[in-house]
């Protein structure tokens, strides 16, 4: 390293997505030309995404004492509490690191759990420029056709949303969500300027992966069998329960077999049920638990026949979506939201109601009956995401960082 100029990287997040951002922003091109800091809570460093990154950068452990970051029952209020305390805790890490030497550039890869905390000072790091990615921004969704109910406190989050569009020294506010880009662009405020639009990056991209015989014959899979992939947490958000109890009734195709990839989060109970024992004796229901290697990620990629995206209550961008696309993978996804948004608008696979086992059946015994459909859709789904890559954050992460450097340059 050795460069005159530092840039900040602030992640309290050490799950999901966020390591592999992260990891990301650190093997971009600022490594030539900046040392980085990343600071963040103390599993993230231990995390395989960032232990395996390449690039040197030094190591600031936050102090989240202050930070419920996974409130349970989450009330607005409890959301609004997280977000004013991790954007303090965020503050308070950059103000500690400055004192130490001078920080040029701050990044903060996930704003929408620190909205609150780094909009409400105005300044959210005094005269130190800083961008931020944005995936949960909702209020412009009944403008752009996106169908979701309406947002609590919508016009509270609008309002924070352009506190920090005002802000000076922001340099960019950027978002996977294509909806946001364009209804930034129709907007005759300038500051809406600052919101650009970046494909939500797919870490990886295998080209090629075995055939589907072989990973299904790896996995312990019948060849003859219909793969449906959950992937990722495996939780009650992304409909595990739904999946489970569709896919062991009486009306669906026993051709389906179920891959829950992933740390499992979902209730225990779920573990005790009929569907799950029944899919279990079945031998239809296939768990791979816990951290997923890059190895095993391209088998289970191989051997789906489609990725479940049936979300409940939620409404972003869903990062194993894209994943899907850029292998050729159908999708069984919920009907709003942006992955309804997508699916439609695209043709990327079946729609359905998650709350709603008829719809969801119909849709697994669909898979069965009508292969050609989910292969047309998979065709369409790599057209859609072919530059869902970290190449395209990274560019856009650097470009921003040298405008504002110019920029200053010349004050």
């Amino acid at each position: 390293m050795g460069s005159s100029k530092r840039v900040l990287i602030l992640e309290a997040g050490s799950g999901g997505h966020h390591p592999f951002l992260v990891r990301c922003l650190l093997e971009s091109e600022l490594r030539h030309f900046a040392d980085l800091v990343l600071a963040g809570h103390k599993e993230l460093f231990s995390h395989p995404a960032i232990a395996a990154c390449s690039v040197p950068f030094q190591q600031h452990t936050i102090d989240l004492s202050e930070v419920n970051l996974y409130p349970k029952n989450a009330t607005p209020v409890k959301l609004f509490q997280r977000s004013w305390t991790l954007g303090k805790s965020y503050r308070r890490a950059f103000i500690e690191l400055a004192q130490k030497g001078p920080i040029d550039f701050v990044i903060v890869p996930y704003l929408d759990n620190c909205l609150l905390g780094l909009a409400a000072p105005g300044r959210a790091f005094g005269q130190t420029p800083w961008l931020t990615i944005t995936m949960r921004t909702m209020f412009h969704f009944q403008t752009m056709g996106v169908i979701a109910p309406k947002q609590r406190f919508s016009i509270l989050r609008r309002a924070l949303a352009n506190r920090i569009l005002r802000q000076p020294h922001l340099a960019a506010l950027l978002t996977i969500d294509p909806t946001l880009g364009e209804f930034a662009s129709l907007q005759r405020d300038t500051c809406f300027r600052k919101i650009q639009y970046i494909p939500d990056p797919v870490v990886h991209h295998y080209g090629p992966l075995p055939s589907k015989m072989e990973a299904k014959l790896r996995l312990n899979i019948p060849t003859q069998a219909r793969v449906v992939l959950l992937y990722g947490a495996i939780d009650e958000r992304k409909g595990v329960t739904s999946l489970v109890e569709a896919a062991a009734a009486a009306d669906c195709s026993t051709q389906v077999h179920l891959v829950l990839a992933g740390e499992y989060c979902g209730p225990e109970e779920l573990r005790r049920t009929k569907a799950w024992e029944s899919l279990t004796a079945q031998r239809r229901l296939h768990v791979v638990a816990g951290f997923i290697t890059e190895e095993n990620e391209k088998l289970l990629l191989a051997a789906a026949d489609c990725m479940w995206i049936g979300y409940i209550d939620f409404y972003g961008v869903s990062g194993v979506m894209a994943l899907a696309g850029r292998h050729g993978i159908p999708i069984v996804g919920t009907d709003y939201g942006l992955v309804g948004y997508y699916t439609k608008k695209f043709s990327l696979g079946a729609l359905i109601d998650p709350r709603n086992q008829a719809s969801t059946v119909a849709a697994l015994n669909r898979l069965v009956m009508e292969p050609e459909f989910f292969r047309r859709a998979g065709g369409n789904g790599v057209a859609v995401f072919q530059h869902h890559n970290p190449l395209a954050l990274q560019q856009a992460v650097v470009g921003a960082v040298e405008r504002k450097w110019a920029e200053r340059g010349t004050d």
